[in-house]
């Protein structure tokens, strides 16, 4: 008896976390509008109970759509349960969007944030609207302004792309083994590479395409390449929440933490900029989830976040982010002890 009660305890607190990653539960409606001649398609997800604030994903790189491949659920699921509506939508040319997504440069991704920002707006009236977005996205948002948005969350976001590409195959070849003196040489090489192939004076010649990308990747990369979020970042008008997980191997958290403190400064009442202890480039515990690409997952990672769904997360992450957005749809006066108030040291958590 005693056993079998183990066993329906085990099997209902395994059901309960694989529940994280089921949206078709939650209440939605279609979520969709158009930027120019293409048109994007999405879902709102409402929460059970009364919308509290709500918030529009912003995607990071590659050909997602709008769970990225589910992987999404546990943190919108968190949201709803705070009671955050929350909406998201396919990539141009991903699942029912036309267009496609290497096509466009990040104002263009900034145009698509602020169409969708406009409608959730007229769906919630009189609720603070915000935008959530991941890693890209830290070059996309910040050229919103407080006309567009009520607040920004910012996951992972790097400052530059070409540090950001420097520090992501850095770390990739720290972990293939290189030492020092072999990751210098090859990133100068790269440098040069780098300038050959998408440079100002580059062609792509698909009979000498030694980089394997294919032009449609080639000319986003080229378009996008000088990007670089200091200007941007000086000029915003809203709450910012920028965080990163301690332990990210696609961004450097600790020095592009430290030049948001250095630009955004004294920003509006409310900004944070926080580096999570032992936590990932997505936030998740850095243990059994640290690599660069989900794709490189071991067989085991995977079946350990579909167990673990919210509480793949590191301790207290995603807690954070839903109590900051409805912080920001509230009367509450801010307290000058806060230690996050702009200006203060970054926290490590």
């Amino acid at each position: 008896m005693l056993v079998g009660i183990c066993l329906v305890a085990v099997a209902s607190l395994a059901f309960w976390r694989v529940l994280d990653h089921d949206l078709d539960r939650r209440a939605s409606e279609p979520f969709g509008f158009s930027v120019g001649r293409v048109e994007l398609t999405g879902t709102l997800w409402l929460p059970d109970g009364t919308v509290q604030a709500g918030v529009v994903l912003v995607h990071g790189d590659g050909p997602q759509d709008r769970s990225s491949a589910g992987g999404y659920a546990p943190l919108v699921n968190n949201l709803l349960d705070a009671g955050i509506a929350v909406a998201s939508w396919d990539k141009p040319g991903i699942g029912g969007s036309t267009g496609h997504w290497l096509d466009q440069s990040m104002a263009d991704r900034a145009a698509e944030a602020r169409a969708a920002l406009a409608l959730l707006d007229r769906k919630l009236d009189g609720i603070s609207i915000g935008a959530l977005g991941f890693s890209q996205a830290g070059w996309v948002l910040p050229k919103l302004n407080r006309s567009d948005v009520d607040f920004l969350v910012l996951v992972g976001p790097a400052v530059s792309w070409r540090m950001q590409g420097r520090y992501y195959n850095r770390m990739r070849l720290l972990r293939q083994g290189a030492d020092n003196a072999e990751i210098e040489q090859a990133l100068a090489r790269e440098a040069i590479a780098n300038e050959r192939f998408f440079g100002s004076k580059s062609r792509f010649e698909p009979n000498k395409d030694v980089t394997g990308l294919g032009e449609d990747r080639w000319s986003f990369i080229r378009r996008n390449r000088d990007q670089d979020a200091r200007e941007d970042l000086g000029r915003l008008d809203m709450p910012l929440l920028a965080i990163w997980g301690a332990e990210d191997l696609n961004v450097d958290a600790s020095g592009d933490a430290a030049i948001y403190r250095e630009v955004v400064g004294s920003g509006p009442p409310g900004t944070r900029i926080v580096l999570v202890a032992n936590a990932t480039h997505g936030l998740l515990k850095a243990e059994p989830y640290n690599w660069q690409l989900v794709e490189q997952w071991p067989w085991h990672a995977k079946l350990r976040f579909l167990v673990e769904g919210r509480y793949a997360f590191a301790s207290g992450a995603l807690d954070r982010i839903g109590e900051w957005i409805l912080k920001q749809g509230s009367d509450e006066p801010v307290s000058p002890n806060d230690s996050a108030l702009p200006g203060r040291s970054i926290e490590a958590e």
